[in-house]
Formats: C-alpha cells, structure tokens, sequence
C-alpha cells in the first residue's frame, strides 16, 4: 500500500505569522474607518453649531434693531422730560463735539515742560 505523503511547504509558524499578519492589517483598517466616522461626526456636530450660532447672531441683530427703534429720541424724551431731565441734540458743529472740557492740571504742565526740556 502506498501512503499519501504531503509535503506542504507551509508550516506552523508560517501560517501563524500570516495569520497576525492579516489580524494587524484588518484592525489597521477597522480604526482608519472608526476614526474616520468619528471625524465625520465632529464635523456634522460644528456644522450644527455653527448653524445654531449663525442663528443667534441674527436674533440678536434683530434685538438690537428693535431697542434702537424702541430708544430713538422722540420716545425717549417725553421720558426724560417727566423725570425731569434734559435731552439736547448734539450740533455737526465742532464745539459740540467736545461734550466735556477739562482744566489741565498745573503739575502736569510742569512735568510736561520737565519733559520737553530735558529731551537733547
């Protein structure tokens, strides 16, 4: 009787380092699809907070609107005349742009004299 030899070239530790060979390629593959989910999902997130944001700024620039529209000057003064104040328009002209004059301080002078002085 004759008996079948097999001569497989293939042997035991060949085919277990093939075997973590293939198991190390197809995690690589799995985590570049997780992380590539997980991107997706952060940008679907920051889409939807900057829609949300886009969102609030119009509200917002509609809030201002009306408060401006609510606080223009001929509904404020009859206000501030019941309360008894004063509201006055401001003129183009260039003495009504300074609304507030100080005095110079004398010490500042001095300093400022000391300064432009000593300056070679």
């Amino acid at each position: 009787m004759k008996r079948n030899h097999y001569r497989n070239k293939i042997g035991l530790p060949v085919l277990t380092a093939v075997l973590i060979l293939c198991g190390a390629v197809l995690l690589a593959a799995l985590s570049v699809v997780v992380n590539k989910n997980r991107v997706a999902a952060l940008a679907e997130q920051q889409r939807q907070v900057e829609q949300e944001m886009k969102l609030l700024n119009i509200e917002i620039t509609n809030l201002e609107r009306k408060i401006d529209q609510m606080l223009d000057g001929p509904r404020v003064q009859p206000i501030l005349q019941a309360k008894g104040t004063w509201l006055q328009k401001i003129n183009a002209s260039p003495e009504a742009r300074v609304l507030i004059q100080l005095r110079p301080i004398p010490a500042a002078k001095a300093v400022a004299q000391n300064e432009v002085t000593s300056t070679p």
